[in-house]
């Protein structure tokens, strides 16, 4: 077993989606185990480890500003970069960035001892995992259930880089709860490219919930990334029922048009859309819907794009994104034309954003004079608004990709991350909400 030399100290820098943060937790763990602390401030750190992102190009941009910063702002200290932009690109990369000590690719059991052997060197003896923290304590915690894909979406090159779809084993996602609620996590976010799909020792998706719930220390289990032509009625009757599932429903459509949806490989259409939101709001009326489109897509019309600006308006989400198309190579898509002129897919990229956030504001402005219940994320933070004493999230808010809630009142003393309370809604902002705690 390997050893830590008495001053390593590892920073990590985390880019992309949510999966990547539960890799990068699960890597801290691994480090911590042979007696690694993480620290909070690169230059505390002897070691600094990047986890890309190399969805997109403005993913990759970002990956690759993030590594060369990394490099130049901390020359004295080793620069190691994991994930998904070095999987796709470890060769141009180790050619072009010379100043990294060492290039690892998707994150695995193996590549996750190999990092752990490249950053823990020298003679020292490890200490207990225990004497450091693993990270920064948060009230919630993502859990990788999945990894890859097989769906054929001609737009996405994760297939390419991480292979088929497969499930995380009940065991494994069991045990890396355990450690996240160990850590102070209430609530537990299951995330995967088609979390819906989850299977493992006759196990479902939810039997899952189930089992996540049983544990005491477990106020929410929220599911992200629920592809739309496998969500079903029973799922759906499943999160109606289920106690600590929250109603959230974060399902991807990427466009409406029944053509555009076919040239992106996807199945469904407006008509089955539109169904499946009038279903999920007749089951719980009080749920969070939150979706992601794609515009410029090659072969999107005018006619093309006025549908699926007409479908957002009326589908009046409360969270939700829009992205520009990015042309990926290996991907099927790349190879499609005609192509849509930047400058008339930014502007379509605009419209849509514009339709989404109003929408959404729309739907939050609902729930002033509602009392809901918001998990305390943090305390007395400096960078919260005037009057406000703790920030956290509803449950219909996921975290970092959504708004947060102010909690402005008399605050307990001993309140904490991970803490429920309830608080009346008196103001929106934005894609926040304001609120004053209520009476006991």
């Amino acid at each position: 077993m390997v050893s830590a030399p008495p001053n390593a100290r590892v920073y990590f820098q985390t880019l992309g989606c949510p999966k990547n943060e539960a890799d990068s937790r699960a890597l801290e763990r691994r480090l911590a185990a042979v007696g690694v602390p993480v620290v909070s401030d690169p230059s505390e750190a002897t070691d600094i480890v990047v986890n890309t992102c190399g969805f997109i190009r403005e993913a990759k941009e970002e990956s690759i500003d993030a590594i060369l910063t990394a490099c130049a702002d901390h020359p004295g200290k080793r620069i190691t970069v994991v994930g998904c932009l070095v999987e796709r690109y470890r060769e141009e990369l180790a050619r072009g960035i010379p100043e990294v000590s060492g290039w690892f690719g998707v994150v695995g059991e193996d590549m996750a001892k190999r990092l752990a052997e490249n950053v823990v060197t020298g003679t020292g003896q490890a200490e207990t995992a225990a004497t450091f923290p693993v990270g920064m304590a948060k009230s919630y915690a993502y859990l990788k259930i999945s990894d890859g894909c097989d769906e054929g979406c001609t737009f996405c090159a994760i297939p390419g880089f991480k292979g088929a779809y497969e499930s995380v084993p009940l065991a494994e996602i069991l045990g890396e709860a355990d450690a996240c609620l160990s850590e102070g996590a209430r609530e537990l976010v299951l995330v995967g490219q088609e979390t819906s799909r989850w299977q493992s020792g006759g196990l479902d998706l939810k039997d899952l919930i189930d089992r996540l719930s049983e544990d005491h220390r477990v106020k929410r289990v929220k599911v992200l990334y629920l592809q739309p032509a496998r969500i079903d009625d029973s799922f759906l009757e499943f999160m109606a029922g289920q106690g600590k599932l929250c109603r959230y429903v974060d399902v991807p459509f990427q466009h409406s048009h029944e053509e555009i949806l076919r040239r992106m490989g996807r199945r469904g259409d407006e008509v089955s859309y539109r169904a499946l939101l009038a279903k999920v709001r007749s089951l719980m009326p009080d749920v969070t819907l939150r979706s992601t489109f794609i515009v410029g897509f090659p072969g999107e019309r005018r006619e093309h794009f006025d549908a699926l600006l007409h479908f957002v308006r009326d589908a009046r989400f409360d969270y939700g994104g829009a992205f520009l198309y990015s042309p990926e190579e290996g991907t099927v898509a790349a190879g499609l034309r005609p192509g849509v002129g930047r400058a008339v897919a930014l502007k379509r990229l605009n419209l849509l954003s514009e339709a989404i956030l109003e929408g959404g504001q729309s739907q939050r402005a609902q729930l002033v004079g509602t009392e809901l219940e918001v998990m305390i994320d943090s305390v007395g933070d400096e960078e919260m608004i005037e009057g406000a004493g703790a920030v956290g999230r509803t449950n219909g808010q996921a975290p970092e990709v959504d708004g947060v809630t102010y909690v402005k009142g008399d605050l307990s003393a001993g309140l904490q991350p991970g803490d429920v309370v309830r608080v009346r809604i008196s103001d929106v902002m934005g894609c926040d909400l304001i609120g004053e705690i209520c009476a006991s």
